[in-house]
């Protein structure tokens, strides 16, 4: 991303980091990597939806593909999710 930025004559901001949760166990863990997902899909979607607006379909196609990735993660965490809400955790 920070290439493309630079392509464009953007000035990539790298500071800004967003605050990472680790859970005590693996429930809690799955739980905040969902909510970290289901927020960078949230990001990707509007990233792509300006960059429709802006005619920019480079950085759309790139969007696009970063954007299929995490849904294949939101994916399997809820299955994860789910499993363990099925069958429990082994003690």
């Amino acid at each position: 991303m920070i290439a493309r930025i630079l392509y464009l004559e953007g000035m990539p901001i790298v500071s800004k980091l967003v605050a990472i949760h680790i859970g005590a166990d693996v429930p809690l863990q799955l739980k905040y990597d969902l909510e970290s997902e289901v927020g960078a899909v949230k990001a990707y979607n509007e990233g792509i939806r300006m960059c429709v607006e802006l005619a920019d379909n480079g950085t759309r196609a790139m969007l696009e593909a970063i954007l299929s990735d995490e849904e294949v993660h939101v994916d399997w965490l809820e299955t994860q999710m789910d499993q363990i809400k099925q069958m429990g955790l082994s003690t």
